[in-house]
This record gives C-alpha cells, sequence and structure tokens, in this order.
C-alpha cells in the first residue's frame, strides 16, 4: 500500500474515533442549556398567484355557425402553457411576461371549423397565472361564420374566456 493511503486511512480513523469519544463525553455530560431566542423571522415571501385553464367560452349561436380563429390581446396574466391545440388549428402565444400576451389560433382548414358538436375543442386551451399587480383585460376579436356562408368577426371582451382553477393542462384527450 502506498504511504499517502496509509496516512488518510490512519486519519480517518483518528476522526472515527475522536467522534465516538465526544458522543461518551455528551451522553454524561449536564443537559444542554436552552438555546437563546431566535431572532424574529424574516418575513414569508409572497406565495405565488394560483394557476387557472383558460377555455374560450364562445357558444354558436345555431348548429351552422362555426369559430373559425381567434386573435386576442390579454393583460393581466401570463400564459404558462398552451395545454392542446384543436385538430387542424394552429395557436400561438406570444409576449408573456411582457405586459400584454398575444393569444392567436385559426383553422388551417374548413373542415377544422369549431363547431357546436365540437365545443370540447376549446375548452381548457392555456394554463395561465394572473399577475397580481395588473387587471385582467381582453382586446381582439374572433372570427365566426356559417358553411356555406359570410365570415363574422366578433369584439372580444373578458367574458369570451372562462378561467377555472386548475395545477396543470389536463391530460390529452383520447
Amino acid at each position: 500500500m502506498r504511504t499517502w493511503r496509509l496516512s488518510i486511512l490512519a486519519l480517518l480513523l483518528a476522526a472515527t474515533a475522536a467522534c465516538d469519544g465526544q458522543k461518551k463525553d455528551r451522553d454524561t455530560a449536564a443537559p444542554p442549556a436552552p438555546a437563546p431566542q431566535a431572532a424574529p423571522s424574516m418575513p414569508s415571501r409572497p406565495t405565488a398567484q394560483p394557476t387557472q385553464l383558460v377555455s374560450l367560452a364562445w357558444r354558436p349561436s345555431s348548429s351552422n355557425q362555426n369559430l373559425q380563429a381567434f386573435d386576442l390581446e390579454v393583460s393581466g396574466l401570463d400564459v404558462l402553457a398552451v395545454c392542446h391545440v384543436p385538430p387542424g388549428w394552429t395557436i400561438n402565444a406570444t409576449g408573456s411576461g411582457e405586459g400584454v400576451t398575444e393569444l392567436k389560433g385559426q383553422a388551417t382548414v374548413g373542415a377544422a371549423y369549431v363547431s357546436l358538436d365540437d365545443m370540447q375543442d376549446i375548452a381548457g386551451l392555456f394554463l395561465v397565472r394572473a399577475r397580481p399587480s395588473e387587471t385582467f383585460a381582453v382586446k381582439g376579436e374572433i372570427t365566426t361564420g356559417i358553411y356555406g356562408g359570410d365570415q363574422t368577426t366578433i369584439p372580444a371582451t373578458p367574458a369570451l374566456l372562462r378561467r377555472d382553477a386548475a395545477d396543470r393542462c389536463p391530460p390529452p384527450k383520447g
């Protein structure tokens, strides 16, 4: 064995013996003095805002009406995740954490428009966290249409976005 290894081994044995000796001394020594009063604790950090799932609360006025796109500017919250994208759609969330978040979505083909039968496709789209010092506001519009008819734009309001408490995105729809 090399001599430096023996030195380390001897040092470890001495440290172990010293620790054992301190334990025996502690067992026979007088009980420890009461601990001094702790300094006042630091104020606790503010708790993080709870997360929420955001869904589009739009409902068609007839069985022929459909949702074709949305273009929204949202303030007062940060988008943490796009939870799912309806089949045949593209969705983008940009600018989170910068004051205004843009939420844009559109059907890529007419067959992907969201109709009365597909309302679950616009539920739980985004996982968000409110900004405590800002008021929630929504600007923009949604584009609706009638199969075989014209398109209509509807101004967005906060009532267009339904927010429900949630810890995370829902599992993928199967």
